[in-house]
């Protein structure tokens, strides 16, 4: 239940991401919701789970607003599993371990999209506007996982569930 539950949490981060973000006074802010409640849903939920979900929540977002299909299933499938792997290795949850992994996160989530399309010559943006746009998608998202932080605590984590996970059997 909890699974679903963070679907519907990342498919309302999408909506949301694209729809009351793209009105032009807050046009300006804009963060990316799918990104950080994946880290959250990682965090919270596990690698398989987050593997999976990015991977669907990815393929909805290439099928409504992508270029090309494919990359951001890729992109947010492994997000998702980067950052459940790193924060395990840690074994303990947090604000400030989360919120550098949001960040690394959003950075790496940022090269790759542009990687791959420079790699398929569709892309027209240089090197140092990907750098400035994801420095400063790393300052916003990390401003919104300290919003969203406490609402993914208390409805993606188990009530029986310790600080780490001790076994991986239980996450699909």
């Amino acid at each position: 239940m909890k699974n679903v539950i963070a679907f519907l949490f990342l498919w309302l981060g999408l909506i949301i991401q694209s729809t009351l973000f793209q009105v032009p006074p807050i046009r300006l802010i804009q963060p990316n919701f799918v990104l950080v409640l994946l880290v959250l849903t990682a965090v919270t939920r596990g690698a398989r789970v987050a593997l999976v979900l990015g991977v669907v929540v990815g393929f909805i977002q290439d099928v409504d607003y992508g270029s090309f299909l494919g990359l951001n299933a890729f992109v947010y499938g492994l997000i998702g599993y980067f950052a459940a792997a790193v924060v395990a290795q840690f074994m303990q949850r947090n604000v400030p371990l989360t919120m550098l992994v949001t960040v690394v996160c959003t950075f790496v989530q940022n090269w790759l999209s542009y990687g791959l399309t420079r790699l398929f010559d569709i892309t027209a943006y240089s090197a140092h506007a990907v750098l400035s746009f994801a420095l400063e998608q790393m300052v916003i998202n990390g401003v919104l996982l300290l919003f969203l932080y406490p609402l993914a605590m208390r409805t993606l984590v188990d009530r029986g569930q310790k600080r780490y996970r001790e076994s991986d059997s239980d996450m699909i």
